[in-house]
């Protein structure tokens, strides 16, 4: 009897141990670049949102009502923000921090940003101007830069802002991007 208990006691040889080791090291070598692309990309959502933010403020900057001093003055019409950044000046592959309340066109449109974040964000081409009427023209384009994997590609993606007939902002159905996943 003490046979019989014996055999119901032995383990797994080192053969079965060494299959299942190698079946987990073919499953990882599979699913890793998987999951660092999934990284990557959910690093990029950053730069979607905080671009939608900043045409956001635009647009609410945009259509606040400005005049000059006094109750004869004329009304100055849509206003926009100063060309600006880019911000922070320096980027990589580290989440940062930064404060864009101290540069006046992030600070218009009420942009900020509280968590670590990954880009650098920029206004080009704003008229940078009050008054008229600005139909079919491109009004900013708003740009982010990241450095994901501190090689030094950099992924682009940029939201396109002009005015239409009515005088009013809209934005490009879509963004626009260079090496995503650089």
């Amino acid at each position: 009897m003490s046979k019989l208990l014996r055999k119901k006691a032995a383990g797994f040889t080192l053969i079965e141990l060494m299959i299942v080791v190698a079946i987990i090291g073919i499953l990882a070598a599979i699913a890793l670049p998987a999951f660092i692309g999934y990284v990557r990309r959910s690093k990029t959502s950053e730069v979607t949102g905080n671009l939608k933010s900043l045409f956001t403020g635009a647009t609410g900057y945009y259509n606040q009502e400005r005049t000059g001093q006094g109750v004869a003055a004329t009304a100055a019409g849509h206003c926009t923000v100063v060309a600006a950044g880019p911000l922070p000046a320096a980027i990589n592959q580290n989440k940062q921090r930064f404060d864009f309340s101290a540069n006046q066109s992030y600070e218009d449109c009420g942009f900020s940003i509280a968590d670590p974040f990954y880009y650098q964000y920029e206004i080009r081409g704003s008229l940078s101007s009050c008054g008229g009427t600005r139909t079919d023209t491109t009004v900013y384009t708003f740009i982010g830069f990241g450095d994901l994997d501190g090689d030094g590609a950099e992924s682009t993606f940029e939201l396109a802002v002009g005015s239409d007939p009515n005088n009013e902002l809209f934005r490009s159905p879509g963004f626009y991007v260079v090496d995503e996943l650089e």
